[in-house]
């Protein structure tokens, strides 16, 4: 019985094909911008030269990565948080109009 295992090279291998692959499709996918109009690109908060500026890098890096470091407007619309950071709590203020139901409770 023959055992054949999976070296890291195929992995790394794999790994670089599939990078290749999405640099590919998000810099054919991020050319389209080009076209837009600065009305269509000022909705999405993006600049003619922020998207010049990113299809100015070599053709094997991902344009779409150099957006949040190079936009400052995306800087200040993007607040980042964990999904499980803590959060700020309402402050619920109860208004007292001097009505009650029927049972003496205050309708929410």
């Amino acid at each position: 019985m023959t055992h054949t295992t999976s070296t890291p090279s195929f992995a790394l291998f794999g790994q670089m094909v599939a990078r290749a692959w999405r640099v590919f499709k998000n810099r054919r996918q991020f050319t389209e911008l080009t076209h837009w109009s600065d009305e269509q690109l000022k909705d999405v908060g993006l600049t003619r030269s922020d998207v010049r500026r990113a299809l100015a890098q070599p053709f094997y890096r991902d344009p779409t990565s150099s957006l949040l470091s190079a936009s400052p407007a995306l800087n200040r619309r993007l607040s980042l948080q964990a999904a499980n950071a803590p959060r700020e709590r309402a402050n619920l203020t109860l208004v007292d109009t001097g009505k009650t139901a029927d049972n003496g409770q205050i309708a929410a």
